[in-house]
This record gives structure tokens, sequence and C-alpha cells, in this order.
């Protein structure tokens, strides 16, 4: 792993998840590139004169992310990850994911708010924009969300999953970052119908050398009972798995259940099949 994309918008929030970039970047050696993304309105009133200005606006967006960057950067421990820093003209969902694409980032980091109206607009809808369309792990941290030394990670999956290489590399190097291992959770949605060890047998030879545990519920409500699980064990950290034809993609990228990134208060790594 080289370079982490960390896009920001110099809240609170964003800050937040640089402060978990940095405990990752160090740990695994990666340098961090701190993204702030221009609307192509910003800075100007439409009027011809204005629209000369804009270079004057991303200098002083440049210098801002620079001040923002440093001054996250405090603690000695962190010292040492390199933070790069840059400004871009577009609209955040695709700028975020071409930049990463371009960088070959190994992932990205974002925070979100879980809010509702324009607040929660930027690391709100936005982290779920890139959610959907972004095909490399997302870190998504909530606001309050604390990094931790030692944590437990919940898995959440339906056993249909196939991992790349990439997306294997980033778990196993977030789950030694946090020196945890994981809590698999299958929900199944029947009641009486019974786990297949068959599948359960097949989805540990995935994890590979991954520390696990298997775990079952009952209920009708995938992110209800997952939420529900994630608070009976105070875990630490969910990790997704998407792909097209997987639980998650279905219950993810439907409205009704996007629900689920907003109102955990733990970070979610959601990787890709």
């Amino acid at each position: 792993m080289k370079t982490i994309v960390v896009p920001t918008d110099f809240s609170k929030c964003a800050a937040n998840a640089m402060v978990f970039a940095l405990e990752v970047a160090k740990q695994i050696n990666a340098k961090i590139l701190a993204l702030y993304v221009v609307y192509p309105s910003e800075g100007v009133d439409n009027s011809t004169y204005d629209a000369f200005m804009i270079d004057d606006y991303l200098q002083d967006r440049q210098k801002a992310m620079n001040a923002w960057a440093k001054r996250i950067k405090r603690s000695d421990h962190v010292k040492d990850v390199v933070i790069e820093t840059e400004c871009r003209i577009g609209f955040p969902v695709s700028v975020i994911g071409h930049t990463a694409a371009q960088l070959n980032a190994d992932m990205i980091i974002m925070g979100t708010t879980g809010a509702a109206g324009l607040k929660g607009v930027f690391l709100g809808s936005i982290a779920g924009g890139v959610l959907a369309s972004n095909n490399r792990p997302v870190l998504v941290i909530p606001k309050t969300a604390k990094f931790k030394n030692y944590a437990r990670f919940v898995l959440a999956t339906d056993f249909n999953m196939t991992l790349g290489p990439r997306s294997m590399q980033v778990l196993k190097a977030l789950l030694d970052v946090e020196h945890a291992g994981l809590e698999v959770v299958n929900v199944i949605g029947e009641q009486g119908e019974k786990p297949s060890k068959a599948e359960e047998n097949a989805f540990s030879k995935k994890l590979d050398n991954i520390p696990h545990l298997f775990h079952y519920i009952h209920d009708k409500n995938v992110p209800r009972a997952i939420n529900n699980f994630i608070e009976s064990i105070d875990a630490s950290g969910l990790v997704t798995i998407a792909h097209e034809h997987s639980l998650f993609h279905k219950l993810f990228f439907k409205s009704v259940s996007r629900s689920l990134a907003h109102r955990i208060k733990i970070p979610m790594l959601v990787l890709h099949g």
C-alpha cells in the first residue's frame, strides 16, 4: 500500500478522517494525498471579471490546505508521514474517484457526518456517492469515531465473496494497524433456516490467516441486525463487501438501506469483490 486519498472540506469531520489516515499511513509506510474539490462555480459570481479570479481562489484554497494538513499533523508520532495536498475543480464524487484511479491509490479514507441537510452535503451524501461509484476500498469515518489501537471489527457477509489482492491487502493492513480480528456475521432472513457449514468453511479459507469467529442472526431487517450486533459487542469497526450480486449491494444501493452508512457510529470499510 502506497497512497491514501483523503477528501476534505476543512470540517471537524474531515479532520477526524485525516487522524485515522495518519495512523494507518504511519503503520504501512504510505503517503497521503489530501484532496479539496472546488465546485466549478465556487469562488466566482458568474461574471466575466470574476471568472478570471478562479486562479487566485485556487491558490488561496491550496494555502488553506497546506495549513490544514500541517495543523492536523502536529503529533510527533506521525511527523514522518508524507502529506501532499491538491485542489481540483469539478464535482466531488467524480473527482474523488478519478483522482484515486489516476494515482492508483490503494484506498480512500473520508469522513461522513451522517447528517441530512446542507451541513451533511459534502461528507454525507458524497460519501455515499463515492461508495456507490468507486471500485477501490473506502474507509468511512463518522465524525464521533475514535481511533483505537486495539479494536474489534465486524465483517457482515452473505458468504458470496471473492476479494481481489488490493482489497485483501487493505483488509489485512487495517486489522494489523488496529490489532483486530474479525467477528463474521451472517444474517439469515428466514426463521428456522440453518447456516451452511460448507459455506462457512469455504469463506474461512478465503480469509486466509485472518483470525475470525462466525456469528449467525435471524432477522429480515439486515441493517438492523448488523447494528444490533455491533452494539452488543461494542465493536470498533464494520467491514462490508460490495459486489454486483451480493446481499450488501442489493441493500446498500437501495435508498432505504443506504442509511446503514449514515447511522453507524463506527468506521466502515467497504471492499469490492
